[in-house]
């Protein structure tokens, strides 16, 4: 992994934290002033959590965990997409590149030997 990567993800780890912060903070909020949430289990505990002193930072501190592993499921699947389709345009380019020059050779009048196109086809990657 190249220092320009490292560099990338160490501030996406940031944002990612900084997000999953404020999410779990704005959920302990929603869930205090939310008028229904009174009613399921789960969240009733949680609603009666915030109605206690420092009852919302308490919540949103619950919250966090989940909120984490949401995003960071969220943004490795998006991160992983987007290498995959870096990827496949890269490889794409490779073939059309590849494409081009033997179409260029012929047109000069130097068709390639079936060795040279295997070379030439064959993936290095």
């Amino acid at each position: 992994m190249t220092g320009h990567q490292d560099d990338n993800r160490s501030i996406w780890r940031f944002f990612d934290g900084a997000v999953s912060i404020s999410i779990s903070m704005l959920a302990a909020v929603l869930v205090s002033d939310c008028v229904l949430c009174g009613q399921p289990p789960g969240l009733g505990w949680l609603k009666g959590l915030t109605e206690r002193e420092d009852g919302i930072i308490i919540v949103a501190t619950l919250l966090l965990f989940p909120t984490t592993a949401a995003l960071y499921g969220g943004f490795k699947v998006f991160f992983a997409a987007k290498e995959a389709v870096e990827k496949r345009a890269k490889a794409q380019g490779r073939k059309e590149e590849r494409e081009r020059i033997q179409r260029e050779l012929a047109a000069q009048g130097m068709p390639l030997t079936p060795e040279q196109v295997a070379v030439l086809t064959r993936e290095s990657e």
